[in-house]
């Protein structure tokens, strides 16, 4: 009683004392009761109390990318608190290995980036366990959720990986592995529920009671991927100059009573609609009704309705063609399908059109909506310090538009913000963490921030950021663009910067302002020297942008200048890079 009564005041102590010190079992055991039904007319629930004798251990480990493994590894571990199980969430990076052997139930969740690579954070864990350090886990107990990307061909491959590491191991399946696509919440609750419901029935769980006590709680109002916040359009500036071949906008976004925070280096993902020429096309080609009524995942709506709103039109994949070709019986797309290398050309800027128009077929309405998969939140970097704009989030949006196969097409969501948005208007956003492209926690530390067109977008955030926090760590950024009189990207405020000390040195490289192309990594070779000084004394190395030209020439560029300046063979400059990547000193944002 002595714990429960420290809840209590000493008058009130006093007064339960002298209440119950006559009292008999009966009485006591009623008394109880008594108050156990004033505290339910309380209008507060009471905590689940623990039925069993003792708690089962449980480990659960995340390795992510861009933290949606973190968010869904927390949720679990919080669950299966609330059933009385012992339960951690912990990044794999930071799981120390040799409690391993001695883990009961271990729950894997894991991303899967690019083609097949694991997370950085998950890399070493995994290594382990298929190394011989890792002992047999005879005596363990796992589940594996993959999160992955149907449009890649190695869909949830790390997941794949760390499943038939502890099989071999000698680890005991409690569930299948289950591959989660884009859209994985559905899947993952299920493999939540499932695993849950095992671990229940092992010894020391609690009663079913405590759980619908628990269960029964209402959260607070979060306004996340599946709950998005209407944020209201302020402003929206077009930044790029007369005469530039690209259409680059900057928006200021409304947060107010939102609760959404951010930080520098976090994304946002913006819900857009689809491009109206690309719904009507569909509607040409197949002939159906548009207001016909049509039944998806989240409800039932007008056709036209659907493709505008709901169903991915720009973007197709091998889950699409696959369905498509179970539809139709296209032997052609079969064919396709079983041509890896012609597989990738065909899905590379090709969208539902294309595929209605190249394998034609005679369709139902409920057959061409059963072949499209939900349409999808896109993701940009966000271009601003809610620490300098408590109450906003900007964002740089290059318009993409251009020819191909003999039709004009249109980024959905760039093309959405540029012509169908105005300030007044509402998007539905949510924020997302970016674990891998954080500034530094010491604020003296030294960036060299490279980018190109929009790429510049998280350097505004990171300067802004370290502006507001009066830090005096030294800044350098590389940008390019094509020309300086109409595609300087934000050049007022980095001069503004540049003059105040927030930025403390700024090298452009415009390709088309002379003769012969000029890219961020030929002003990075021309000052080599000076980077590789700025690395040896602890400089941390972003770089933002294209992944398939840019972010390839810029790592190539930066081998060649630690090589050349610090004496290195290939090999060493590679490992020197590799160790900047481990320290979190070498991080990307490319697309």
């Amino acid at each position: 009683m002595s714990n429960l009564l420290g809840l209590l005041n000493d008058k009130q102590q006093q007064l339960v004392g002298d209440l119950t010190s006559g009292l008999q079992r009966d009485q006591l055991l009623w008394l109880s009761g008594y108050l156990a039904g004033l505290g339910e007319g309380s209008g507060e629930k009471p905590a689940a109390a623990l039925t069993g004798t003792q708690q089962v251990p449980l480990t659960i480990l995340f390795g992510t990318h861009t933290g949606h493994s973190e968010a869904l590894a927390n949720q679990l571990a919080e669950r299966a608190r609330e059933l009385g199980i012992d339960a951690e969430a912990t990044v794999m990076e930071d799981y120390d290995v040799q409690e391993l052997p001695d883990a009961v139930n271990l729950l894997v969740i894991v991303s899967t980036d690019g083609e097949g690579e694991p997370p950085l954070n998950a890399l070493d864990f995994l290594e382990y366990l298929q190394g011989e350090r890792c002992r047999e886990l005879t005596g363990l107990n796992y589940a594996v959720l993959g999160l992955g990307d149907l449009s890649y061909k190695q869909y949830c491959q790390t997941g794949i990986d760390f499943d038939v590491a502890l099989e071999g191991k000698g680890a005991n399946r409690l569930l299948e592995l289950v591959k989660c696509d884009v859209d994985y919440h559905e899947d993952a609750r299920n493999w939540s529920d499932g695993v849950l419901e095992i671990l229940k029935q092992q010894k020391g769980t609690v009663s079913d009671a405590s759980v619908t006590a628990s269960d029964s709680v209402t959260p607070a109002v979060v306004y996340d991927r599946q709950n998005p916040f209407k944020a209201k359009v302020l402003e929206k500036i077009k930044l790029s100059g007369r005469g530039s071949g690209k259409e680059v906008y900057h928006l200021e976004l409304l947060l107010r009573d939102s609760g959404l925070t951010y930080e520098p280096g976090d994304t946002v993902g913006i819900f857009c609609d689809n491009p109206p020429e690309l719904v009507e096309k569909v509607l040409e080609i197949t002939g159906f009704d548009r207001n016909e009524q049509v039944t998806i995942k989240n409800g039932t709506h007008s056709l036209e309705t659907a493709l505008r709103h709901h169903l991915e039109l720009s973007v197709l994949n091998r889950a699409v063609l696959e369905s498509y070709r179970e539809l139709t019986g296209n032997e052609i797309l079969g064919d396709l399908l079983n041509d890896e290398q012609a597989l990738d050309t065909y899905l590379y800027g090709h969208d539902v059109v294309d595929l209605l128009t190249d394998f034609l077929a005679e369709l139902e309405i409920a057959g061409l909506v059963s072949v499209l998969t939900s349409l999808q939140p896109r993701m940009y970097s966000i271009s601003s310090s809610q620490a300098a704009h408590p109450e906003e989030l900007h964002l740089t949006v290059a318009a993409v538009r251009y020819d191909n196969h003999d039709r004009r097409r249109h980024g959905a969501c760039s093309t959405f913000l540029s012509d169908r948005v105005e300030a007044g208007s509402e998007i539905p956003i949510f924020i997302e963490k970016n674990r891998n492209f954080k500034l530094p926690e010491q604020n003296e530390a030294p960036l060299i921030m490279v980018g190109a067109g929009t790429g510049i977008a998280p350097y505004r955030s990171f300067v802004q950021h370290r502006q507001k926090l009066k830090a005096k760590g030294d800044s350098w950024l590389f940008f390019g663009d094509r020309q300086f009189f109409t595609d300087f990207l934000y050049q007022a405020e980095w001069q503004k910067f540049l003059k105040k000390g927030s930025l403390g040195q700024l090298t452009v490289a415009f390709s088309r302002d002379q003769e012969e192309k000029l890219y961020v990594q030929h002003r990075m070779r021309e000052h080599g020297r000076q980077l590789y000084e700025w690395l040896q004394r602890g400089a941390y190395f972003y770089v933002c942008g294209d992944k398939i030209h840019m972010a390839k020439d810029v790592h190539q560029t930066l081998l060649e200048i630690v090589a050349t300046e610090g004496g290195m063979t290939p090999e060493k400059a590679e490992e020197y890079l590799k160790d900047l990547k481990k320290q979190r000193r070498y991080q990307l944002d490319v697309y």
